[in-house]
C-alpha cells in the first residue's frame, strides 16, 4: 500500500513513457500489457499499484486541509448567519421593511449556495475530481449561478429602491408588495439568464487514464470554447458591468443628497414641526415665541446630528461599490480568460 507522500507529481511522472501527455494532470500514461500489469520504460505498475498512486496524488496536502478548514468555517457560519437573518424579519414584524426583504432574499441566495454548492466545490477544488455524476454537475453549478445572479440582481435593485426613497422621496412610494414582485423578477430572469448551465454543463475524463475510474472527471461546458467565451462575456455585461455601472449612478446620486445639508422633501417636514409646535402653545403670545425658538434650535441640532450620521453612511455606500467592483472583477476575469 502507498501511503500520503509516497508519491508526488514529479515521482509520478517518473513512470511516464515517452508517448505526449494530455493536458490537466501530472499523472501518468502507462502502456498497458495485459489486463492486471502495466509497463512503462522503467516501471511494471499493476493496475492496484496505479490506482493506489492516484490516491495518494489526490489526497490533500498540509495547504489544501487548511483550506478545507476555512471553508468548513465559511459553511457553518453563513448558514447559521443567514438562516438567523431570515428568522429575525419572519418572526419580528416590525422588521419586515422594503430593504430587509431584499436582505432575506440575499439571505436565502447565499444559504443555498452554501449549503448546497460549497461542499462538492471545494471537494472538486482538491481532488481534481467531480464524484457526483452528470445531474449533479448540472443541478450544482447551475443553482450556484443563479445565487450568484439573484445576489447581484438584489444589490442592484436595492440601490434603485434607496435612490428613490433618498433622492425622490414624493414621487415613489416602496412598499412590500413592490419588494414581492421585484424579487420574483429577480429569480426568474437569473433562472433564465444561467439556464446554459443547466443545459450544457456535463461530466467528461479530463486525462486520459489507461485504468478505467471515475478520477479526474471534470464538470463542464460541453459546447466549444468560442461558446463559452461568448456565454462569460454576456454573463460580465449583465452580471457585472451594468449592475456596477447601475449601482455607481444610483449611490452617486444618493451621496450626493446625503452630503448636502438637506434631504428632499425634509425641509417642509421641519417647518410643518415647527409650525405645529407654535399653534399648539398659541393661547399665550410670550409662550408662542419662545416655543418657536426653542423647537427651531432642537431641530437645527438634530439636523447636525442627521448630516453626520449621512455623512457616514454615505462613506459605507462608497465602499458597497468599491467592494462590490473589487470583490466581483477576478472571478470574472479569471472565467473570460481560461
Amino acid at each position: 500500500m502507498y501511503g500520503e507522500g509516497d508519491y508526488s507529481p514529479n515521482t509520478i511522472m517518473s513512470s511516464v513513457s515517452s508517448e505526449p501527455q494530455p493536458q490537466g494532470t501530472g499523472l501518468p500514461n502507462i502502456i498497458p500489457t495485459n489486463s492486471s500489469t502495466m509497463c512503462s520504460n522503467e516501471y511494471c505498475v499493476s493496475d492496484e499499484d496505479y490506482i493506489e498512486m492516484i490516491e495518494a496524488y489526490i489526497f490533500p496536502s498540509p495547504y489544501e486541509w487548511l483550506l478545507i478548514a476555512l471553508h468548513m468555517t465559511v459553511f457553518f457560519v453563513g448558514l447559521i448567519g443567514n438562516a438567523l437573518v431570515c428568522i429575525s424579519v419572519y418572526r419580528n414584524h416590525s422588521m419586515r421593511t422594503v430593504t430587509n426583504y431584499f436582505i432575506v432574499n440575499l439571505a436565502v441566495a447565499d444559504f443555498l449556495v452554501i449549503l448546497f454548492c460549497l461542499p462538492p466545490s471545494v471537494l472538486w477544488d482538491v481532488t481534481e475530481t467531480w464524484f457526483f455524476g452528470s445531474l449533479m454537475c448540472k443541478l450544482v453549478l447551475y443553482l450556484q449561478s443563479v445565487s450568484v445572479s439573484v445576489s447581484v440582481l438584489t444589490l442592484t435593485f436595492i440601490s434603485i429602491d434607496r435612490w428613490y426613497a433618498i433622492c425622490h422621496p414624493l414621487k415613489f412610494k416602496s412598499t412590500a408588495s413592490r419588494a414581492k414582485k421585484a424579487i420574483i423578477i429577480i429569480w426568474v430572469t437569473s433562472l433564465l439568464l444561467v439556464l446554459p448551465d443547466a443545459l450544457v454543463m456535463d461530466t467528461r475524463r479530463s486525462s486520459a487514464l489507461r485504468v478505467e475510474t471515475h478520477y479526474f472527471t471534470d464538470c463542464t461546458y460541453t459546447w466549444s470554447n468560442h461558446y463559452t467565451k461568448i456565454y462569460q462575456l454576456l454573463i460580465v455585461f449583465f452580471l457585472y458591468f451594468f449592475p456596477f455601472l447601475f449601482m455607481s449612478f444610483f449611490y452617486y446620486q444618493i451621496v450626493k443628497v446625503l452630503w448636502n445639508r438637506n434631504i428632499p422633501g425634509s425641509a417642509e417636514v421641519n417647518s410643518r414641526q415647527i409650525r405645529t409646535a407654535v399653534v399648539k402653545s398659541s393661547g399665550n403670545g410670550a409662550i408662542s415665541l419662545t416655543s418657536a425658538t426653542a423647537t427651531s434650535s432642537s431641530s437645527s441640532a438634530g439636523i447636525e446630528t442627521q448630516i453626520r450620521s449621512r455623512r457616514k453612511a454615505a462613506k459605507m455606500i462608497i465602499s458597497v461599490v468599491v467592494l462590490f467592483g473589487l470583490c466581483y472583477m477576478p472571478v470574472h476575469l479569471i472565467n473570460t480568460l481560461r
